[in-house]
This record gives structure tokens, C-alpha cells and sequence, in this order.
């Protein structure tokens, strides 16, 4: 055998063993066996900040969609459903000058959700709360709204994490 078909030969069997690796392997967090499609309600909304439903309820969508292995269906067709609340937004004091004039502020926003298993209209598990805090310049365009979005962002990844996580035993 010559060197180059030696090296041909090589590259062949790494090709082959790298692609075998890969068998089997699936992305996201395993919802269980029996369920196939999961379902995020519109949430409800006990904070004193209007029209946050939809932001929540965009922001989870997209956690659930990166997170877990199973696809997203409406609620009223999916065998999984989370529901939840908004618990809380609070703008919050923050960094000001010598002369009392406020540069940083930022906000507190808090969601709880669960599970719901459509067949029976059980929570499936215990109701889970995330909190997202984010500060931001008072003189940022837009500062607020987008304190806001990464706010809305980082409690959701949360909240699909700590939903969908499989538990383990204690």
C-alpha cells in the first residue's frame, strides 16, 4: 500500500467513526415520552405594568423552541401548556450625581408558570418562579424598553430551565 492510499484510507475511517459518533444524539431538554407537543398560553398579568403579555409570552415561546426537543403547538391542540403569570415589574432607584440627578436606574420583572398536562388539567410538577433585574443609562434611547427585552430574556431561559430541567431525587 502506497502512502496516499494509506492516507485516503485514514481519512475514510475517521470520516466514518466521526459520523457513528454522532448517532443518537438529540438537542434540547427530553420532555417526556409522552408528550409531543407543548403549548405556551398567553399569561396573565398581576403587575401594575400594562401590555407585557405579549413580550412574555414571544420571549418564552422562543426559550421553549431553543431549549426543548419537542415542537411547539397551540395551546388548545398541545399536550403540555405552560401557564402562568406575571407577578411583578419594578422600576428601581439607581446611580445618581452629587447634584441628585439620576444617570442609571434599571427594573426588576418577576413571572411564575406551570406546567399543565392537557389530558388531565393537572400541573405537572410544582409552579416555578423566575425574577430578571436589569439596569440601564437614564440618557440610553430606548433604555427601559430595551433594559426591558434582555430583562423578559434571561427570566424566560430561566423559567424553561427550571420547568423542563428533569428533576433528580433528593
Amino acid at each position: 500500500m502506497s502512502n496516499n492510499t494509506r492516507w485516503i484510507a485514514l481519512c475514510v475511517w475517521g470520516a466514518l467513526c466521526w459520523s457513528l459518533a454522532g448517532c443518537g444524539y438529540k438537542a434540547g431538554l427530553p420532555v417526556a415520552d409522552e408528550y409531543s407537543s407543548i403549548g405556551v398560553e398567553i399569561f396573565g398579568n398581576d403587575s401594575y405594568e400594562r401590555d407585557l403579555e405579549r413580550a412574555v409570552h414571544a420571549e418564552l415561546t422562543r426559550a421553549v423552541r431553543d431549549v426543548c426537543n419537542v415542537p411547539i403547538d397551540a395551546p388548545a391542540t398541545a399536550q403540555v401548556i405552560v401557564r402562568g403569570t406575571i407577578l411583578d415589574y419594578q422600576r428601581r432607584g439607581g446611580v445618581r450625581t452629587r447634584d441628585n440627578a439620576l444617570l442609571e436606574t434599571g427594573l426588576t420583572i418577576t413571572v411564575e408558570a406551570t406546567l399543565i398536562d392537557q389530558r388531565s388539567r393537572r400541573p405537572i410538577g410544582p409552579a416555578e418562579t423566575a425574577s430578571g433585574s436589569v439596569g440601564y443609562m437614564v440618557d440610553e434611547q430606548d433604555g427601559e424598553r430595551t433594559a426591558r427585552d434582555r430583562a423578559l430574556r434571561k427570566l424566560c431561559d430561566e423559567l424553561v430551565l427550571r420547568l423542563f430541567a428533569p428533576q433528580r431525587e433528593i
